[in-house]
């Protein structure tokens, strides 16, 4: 992970091999204290970009040797326009520091900043989130590259926030960045595990060496017995076809001044072939992300811990893995779940909601959270409805829908209502059992889904993110490249600290 700090001495104490200075587009405008400095060690910026036709357009940059043995080179990065510059821009600039000064094979590179730059949202905010990005730019997936070309081999280990007079708070605000960079992080590595590493064993061993991490969880791991003994059927028809056990794993963090109890829930399918109704062979590679949302789930209540927010969160994540066999769950079997509603199984490739409908009934009955919300990569038509750019969100109370779209606004994990109409409900009726676990009728199929999860929240105020879209091909920016992407870690993160707790650090 990437070490980042601030410098607060003068720019006169300046010494570093490369330093970024940001450029609006607008008039090329640079920062005067910068400016100033520069001038008069005649190094006339201002010209010099005339003169090479910089536009200043966001992640555009120049390459200038200064001849200074204090500060060799400078990069000017373009920032975009300032009616431009939101939390996106910002998350962009920063993460292109990184890729920038591994391009330059630079350790250690200083990133100019100031008051008078123009920051979107306020500083508890801002500063977090532009440490993050340069901590999820840094990210890299080597553990089974047994050769790697040269270019890879350099390692940046190190940025320095050159910012004179920076506000005492500053060294909090990069501290909670890191750590949210490095919660991200630890998400993006689960999900690009391939299904033959990360089963749902080594997911159960990941959360218990984590688990000695931090003595204030209260850990509880039903095993395939205790999952029988306790009734978990619809989880455990997923899991009947793999030679791998199947587990539900439960972390509980408490804090003293809390108030409520939230219930976080991963849809944790290690590998998801589809079982008897088996997916086509292309892409199903892809299928090892379908764990997503329990890595997402294991990740946030990490970063809750370590930045103590006051908050109780229960984080559950049903773990198996989908595969044909000859003891597998066919289609038109019955399984009776946890809640005592009764499943008919048309089509085992709907298998995530089978698992999240017993976890959802055993956290409620168990733990009595105020407030349910799941994450899973659950169905392909949300991204026919919204492509990669947004999750969907089905809920049933109005004001947690609000402090979602706000959080993800603010986290750039887009989020996007659809209805859960009544009517929609009658499409998932069987004609002998409670439920079916495909809709009846084609059309619809996010939205059906969510209205099978809404029996087994009881009522409760519940959000659904179906994150099928999100996951992973998401459009690639200078601090997410391909593959996994983290996404909920910090929609759940920004959504918990501004709503429901107050971060306090260490």
């Amino acid at each position: 992970m990437i070490s980042i700090s601030v410098d607060r001495r003068p720019l006169q104490q300046l010494k570093t091999g490369v330093m970024f200075i940001p450029v609006l587009q607008d008039e090329l405008k640079i920062p005067e204290p910068i400016e100033a400095f520069l001038n008069a060690r005649k190094l006339f910026i201002r010209e010099w970009l005339q003169a090479s036709h910089f536009s200043g357009k966001l992640e555009n940059y120049r390459l200038l040797p200064t001849g200074r043995s204090e500060f060799p080179f400078l990069v000017c990065l373009g920032m975009g326009k300032l009616n431009d510059w939101d939390m996106e821009a910002a998350r962009r600039y920063f993460g292109k520091v990184i890729h920038i000064a591994r391009e330059l094979k630079m350790d250690c590179p200083s990133v100019y900043w100031d008051d008078q730059l123009p920051r979107p949202k306020e500083d508890s905010i801002f500063f977090p989130e532009i440490v993050a990005s340069m901590g999820m730019a840094a990210f890299r997936v080597t553990e089974f590259q047994t050769e790697r070309e040269d270019d890879n081999d350099f390692e940046l280990t190190s940025v320095q926030l050159v910012y004179p007079d920076a506000p005492d708070e500053l060294d909090a605000f990069i501290t909670e960045g890191q750590r949210i960079a490095t919660a991200v992080n630890f998400a993006r590595r689960l999900g690009e595990m391939p299904g033959n590493v990360l089963t749902p064993e080594r997911f159960v061993e990941e959360v218990r060496q984590l688990s000695d991490s931090y003595p204030e969880w209260k850990l509880k791991i039903l095993d395939r017995e205790q999952l029988q003994a306790e009734g978990l059927n619809a989880l455990l028809a997923v899991a009947a076809g793999s030679a791998h056990a199947p587990y539900l794993a439960i972390i509980h963090y408490e804090h003293p001044d809390a108030e409520e109890t939230i219930a976080l829930v991963g849809k944790g399918v290690t590998f998801d072939s589809g079982g008897i109704s088996i997916k086509p062979s292309k892409s199903m590679d892809e299928m090892k992300y379908d764990m997503s949302g329990a890595g997402a789930v294991l990740a946030t209540i990490k970063l809750v811990t370590e930045m103590k927010l006051p908050v109780n969160v229960v984080a559950a994540m049903p773990l198996v893995e989908n595969l044909p066999s000859g003891k597998a769950t066919r289609p038109g079997d019955i399984v009776k779940s946890y809640s005592g509603i009764t499943i008919e199984v048309l089509n085992t490739d709907a298998e995530g909601r089978m698992i999240l409908a017993d976890a959802l009934a055993y956290v409620i009955r168990n733990y009595q959270p105020q407030i349910v919300v799941d994450l899973a990569t659950l169905t392909g038509a949300i991204i026919v409805a919204l492509g990669h750019l947004a999750a969907g969100m089905f809920t049933n109370n109005g004001q947690l829908a609000e402090e979602f779209q706000e959080a993800g606004q603010i986290a750039g994990e887009w989020v996007w209502q659809f209805p859960i109409w009544k009517e929609y409900g009658e499409l998932m009726k069987s004609r002998i059992a409670d439920l079916r676990n495909i809709s009846s009728k084609p059309g619809a199929g996010s939205i059906t889904a969510a209205k099978f999860l809404e029996k087994f929240v009881d009522g409760k105020p519940w959000v659904h993110l179906d994150i099928a879209g999100t996951a992973w091909e998401m459009p690639e920016r200078s601090y997410r490249g391909k593959g996994a992407t983290g996404y909920g870690v910090r929609l759940l993160y920004h959504w918990l600290k501004l709503f429901h707790g107050q971060s306090t650090g260490e």
